[in-house]
């Protein structure tokens, strides 16, 4: 309540901060290229689905061979290549899928992931929240939004394990000025607080917190031009660290049920990227 008070009281005083700041903040477009592809060499063992806001679709790169969808994929090929190979197999491929926009919320993006064919995948991956925090989702409606995404997913895409990204730490954005900078880290906090509790005895779902600290690390050096989104560097080390936890969550599933990464089979998925041409069959982190 004491949130929401101050959220309200300080209203006009956000209002005019957010007009002042898209006023001087570059816009930047999402990531250009397919959202849909192959990494790796061999059959395919994995199928990802990233699904989420402005960060998931790329904006702050160039294009999405430099964002988090493919470059994660190209990682989990990565380990999973060097598996099978330690146990004398050949190489492993991961198809990957993303379906995402700039400025979207979570329910709006369930209403987007409706309207998506989608195709068969094993592990959703989730980058949300940000536009909830902006918005003013409560915690309860924003779980709310995620379990009917994972659900949506696992009934449409047969998903059998899902990571949610955490939101970002708005509160050390030095993007944003005072006294916004604090309702929305605070809100984003909210939200983030509410997710670890939601988690705690989950089955087959985990959470990940980006690997940032703008009170640690120099902006400059991850962010983007707008001084807020992941910079192709920082995309890459998003991925990489994502594709390390994402490997350890499959490790760990119960073997009487597990989603392995040794187990999967070449899927009916691999037939929709046969005709594709090398360089769309593969991805950064190869």
């Amino acid at each position: 309540m004491t949130f929401g008070l101050a959220r309200v009281c300080l209203s006009p005083l956000l209002a005019a901060q957010g007009v002042m700041l898209r006023r001087r903040t570059p816009r930047l477009p999402e990531a250009t290229g397919l959202r849909h592809g192959v990494a790796g060499s061999g059959p395919i063992r994995l199928r990802l689905l990233v699904v989420g806001d402005s960060s998931a679709a790329g904006v702050g790169a160039r294009s999405q061979d430099e964002a988090l969808a493919p470059q994660l994929a190209g990682f989990l090929a990565a380990h999973l290549s060097d598996a099978h190979e330690r146990k004398g197999r050949g190489p492993a491929a991961v198809s990957w899928q993303l379906v995402a926009s700039a400025g979207v919320t979570a329910r709006q993006t369930l209403a987007m992931l409706a309207a998506t064919r989608l195709y068969p995948a094993d592990v959703l991956v989730t980058v949300l929240g940000v536009n909830d925090v902006i918005e003013g989702t409560s915690p309860v409606q924003w779980l709310h939004d995620l379990d009917a995404l994972r659900g949506h997913a696992r009934h449409r895409a047969k998903v059998r394990h899902t990571v949610h990204c955490a939101p970002p730490r708005m509160d050390l954005m030095p993007l944003f000025p005072q006294p916004m900078r604090w309702v929305l880290g605070a809100g984003a906090a909210r939200l983030d607080r509410a997710l670890r509790r939601h988690l705690r005895q989950s089955h087959r779902r985990t959470r990940f917190v980006l690997p940032f600290d703008p009170s640690q690390e120099d902006p400059r050096d991850w962010l983007a031009a707008d001084g807020f989104h992941p910079n192709p560097v920082l995309y890459r080390r998003w991925a990489s660290e994502l594709a390390d936890h994402i490997d350890l969550d499959l490790s760990q599933t119960s073997l009487s049920h597990a989603t392995m990464p040794s187990s999967f089979l070449a899927s009916g998925f691999s037939s929709e990227f046969s005709g594709l041409e090398p360089r769309q069959r593969t991805a950064s982190g190869r």
